[in-house]
């Protein structure tokens, strides 16, 4: 009787040993995380599951000038095709102070004790937004440098407009490819795109095609267009490029059976106050603004 109550006593101080030995595995590994990403990620709990699933909840993410996404519970599963895993699960992402659902699903690989990952095809889907895949990678966890491809698909411009807080004056859905490329030491922090926004319409009904190639140096806040396309409905075209940046605005175009306003409504509000433009019969007049027609060499 004795023997069975020492063994009785030792199971439970055993079961209270790997109980707390757990926990404190588990904090540990949380702060970790934490750390390690400068709380770029930060985890609620985290349960681990036979064969090898990890069971993760209350998972935030939150790059800038990404929106942030919480995740209610992250379930990762161990690939047997080298050293990869994948992963899924149900949150949300906040944008301007509200919440939409999203779903996240894809496989990343890599050295997590040195943070260098390798993110493989993840699509994600917003409620009312879209859904894009991302592929890329992180080093130190994004600390030192993030290459991220985003991948659009038919996204609505309205619900981007309000995930990057643009004020823009036209709607449609963009597709084409977003690259965010950061890095500490080269102090570079780039936003490339190539993009095609269909079903382009403004306040007054016009609608328009825009094909918009360039770069947005997210550090500088100016976005350089190298080619920009505005086609209309009647086989008209503008072709444009030049940049815009906090305090300046250079234009260059070729008007093709098209008139120029056309282009210059698509220019925010705040930005034609700010520069004084006027739109009137075909014609612009602006004030410390620059702009530039030009022709095409003929061959």
């Amino acid at each position: 009787m004795r023997r069975h109550k020492r063994l009785c006593t030792l199971l439970i101080v055993f079961l209270i040993v790997i109980t707390a030995s757990l926990f404190c595995i588990e904090r540990y590994l949380i702060k970790k995380v934490a750390t390690a990403t400068d709380n770029h990620i930060t985890i609620g709990s985290i349960k681990v599951l036979p064969p090898f699933i990890v069971k993760l909840k209350k998972v935030n993410i939150s790059y800038t000038p990404f929106p942030q996404i919480s995740l209610k519970k992250l379930c990762i599963r161990r690939i047997f095709t080298g050293n990869a895993f994948a992963f899924s699960g149900p949150g949300s992402i906040t944008i301007k102070d509200g919440q939409k659902g999203v779903k996240i699903k894809g496989k990343v690989s890599g050295n997590y004790k040195q943070g260098t990952l390798e993110i493989g095809k993840t699509t994600i889907i917003i409620e009312d937004l879209g859904s894009f895949d991302v592929k890329g990678g992180l080093e130190e966890w994004g600390k030192e440098g993030v290459i991220l491809v985003i991948d659009l698909k038919d996204t609505e411009i309205e619900e981007v407009k309000k995930v990057f807080n643009l004020n823009l004056p036209f709607r449609g859905k963009a597709s084409g490819v977003l690259i965010l490329d950061y890095s500490k030491k080269k102090e570079k922090s780039l936003m490339n795109f190539d993009i095609t926004v269909k079903e382009l319409s403004t306040d007054d009904g016009n609608k328009f095609t825009a094909f918009v190639k360039g770069v947005h140096n997210i550090k500088e806040g100016k976005t350089d267009i190298e080619d920009g396309k505005l086609l209309n409905g009647k086989g008209g075209q503008i072709l444009f490029s030049g940049f815009i940046n906090r305090e300046n605005f250079n234009l260059n175009f070729e008007t093709q059976d098209m008139p120029l306003e056309d282009l210059l409504k698509l220019i925010p509000e705040e930005v034609r106050t700010k520069y004084n433009i006027s739109i009137s019969n075909g014609s612009a007049s602006m004030r410390n603004f620059n702009i530039e027609k030009v022709k095409k060499k003929s061959a």
